[in-house]
């Protein structure tokens, strides 16, 4: 063996260590990007299902508004409060809450609709979509 040809291994032992090296490199950069953003989308799903799921008449008041129309009927043992609220246009949003007579503060809502095309909004980006101020980063 002569010495150039150890010096001609050397060189391509270290180029291919090289290429292993940056081939790696890149799996590792391209899962840290797929991971970073699954966890970015959960962070906001979470966030938006949280700002949805505690929704109360008050809640809903600061962050939204006076309401156009807000009714309480006392349906004893259960009260319902359905409050409007205008959007663009001819839209108006109506939001349904109950609660017992028993516990003032325990409002759950029932339901969010389109009063124009009786649209229900099931999902909470649905509802953040529709009504914008429900965002809790808004």
């Amino acid at each position: 063996m002569k010495l150039t040809d150890i010096k001609s291994n050397k060189q391509a032992s270290v180029m291919a260590g090289g290429v292993v090296l940056v081939v790696v490199g890149l799996l590792i950069a391209q899962f840290l990007v797929v991971k970073g953003s699954q966890w970015y989308k959960q962070t906001r799903e979470r966030r938006i299902t949280k700002a949805t799921d505690s929704v109360t008449p008050d809640r809903l008041i600061a962050r939204c508004g006076a309401p156009a129309d807000d009714v309480t009927t006392d349906l004893y043992p259960i009260i319902r409060r359905t409050m409007r609220y205008k959007a663009s246009g001819q839209r108006t949003f109506v939001f349904t809450f109950t609660r017992t007579a028993d516990e003032p503060q325990n409002w759950v809502l029932l339901t969010m609709k389109d009063s124009v095309g009786g649209a229900s909004f099931e999902t909470p980006e649905a509802k953040t979509s529709a009504l914008s101020c429900l965002d809790s980063t808004k």
